[in-house]
């Protein structure tokens, strides 16, 4: 069925752009999954939008169709709700519900409800989803009506900006230039373990995990398993801290 609209409020844009920003690495020249944007996205639609997050939900639009097998590409609601990823980049629920029907208000998407099976299919609006709405609404719709497996943005690694937020607290400005530093310093690998073994410890500070990872760049990562042994032989540390081991 339709989601019915609520009342939202949008965040600002510039309240987005606060947040520390990742380092990009770039483009992988060697990507072959790449996603087709039709020119009047960029002549017509973009100058349009002054809305982010309706930027956002029609790039993911385009995104989904690229990956559907199906002759007739479409999503439900259902399908868009149930992706972690989207809600993170809406908001919440409100958020896309709000998002989406601003994108059909703004004719860039189509919607047509499917009565016998109590949906509503939404289509980008291209010469193919016109058809798909009109026959729809004729009656003489013949989709599938079989399950079939939603399609999500696949889950990343998070970055050192995300498992600081997760971990340790809020990021400040000055936080935000050391954690670069340290991220161009150290494997991505060694951050993660670092951290979950602050947090172990219940010793939530970066300093504490740049101590660990410091170690590690001067004395190997692999002695970190020797100083868990001593740390449940108070003896067998004394004697390597004396060299007498």
């Amino acid at each position: 069925m339709r989601p019915a609209v609520q009342t939202w409020t949008c965040e600002s844009t510039s309240a987005m752009a606060q947040q520390p920003i990742p380092p990009f690495n770039g483009f992988p020249d060697d990507d072959p999954a790449t996603v087709r944007v039709p020119k009047t996205f960029f002549t017509n639609v973009l100058k349009q939008i002054d809305d982010l997050r309706q930027l956002r939900l029609l790039l993911y639009l385009f995104w989904q169709a690229e990956e559907q097998q199906a002759i007739v590409r479409h999503v439900r609601w259902e399908d868009l709700a149930a992706d972690p990823a989207l809600l993170a980049l809406m908001g919440d629920e409100d958020g896309l519900r709000l998002t989406l029907q601003g994108l059909v208000d703004r004719g860039w998407v189509l919607s047509a409800e499917i009565k016998y099976l109590a949906e509503t299919y939404y289509f980008l609006n291209t010469p193919q989803g016109r058809a798909a709405v009109q026959a729809i609404e004729s009656g003489e719709w013949q989709g599938s009506q079989q399950d079939r497996q939603p399609i999500h943005l696949p889950d990343e690694t998070p970055n050192i900006f995300q498992l600081y937020e997760d971990n340790i607290g809020v990021i400040t400005p000055m936080m935000a230039e050391i954690l670069k530093e340290d991220e161009k310093t150290y494997p991505a690998s060694w951050i993660k373990e670092a951290i979950q073994i602050a947090v172990a410890r219940n010793v939530r500070t970066w300093s504490y995990v740049q101590g660990i990872l410091k170690r590690w760049h001067k004395e190997g990562r692999d002695n970190e398993q020797n100083r868990r042994d001593d740390s449940q032989d108070p003896e067998r540390y004394r004697r390597r801290w004396l060299k007498r081991d």
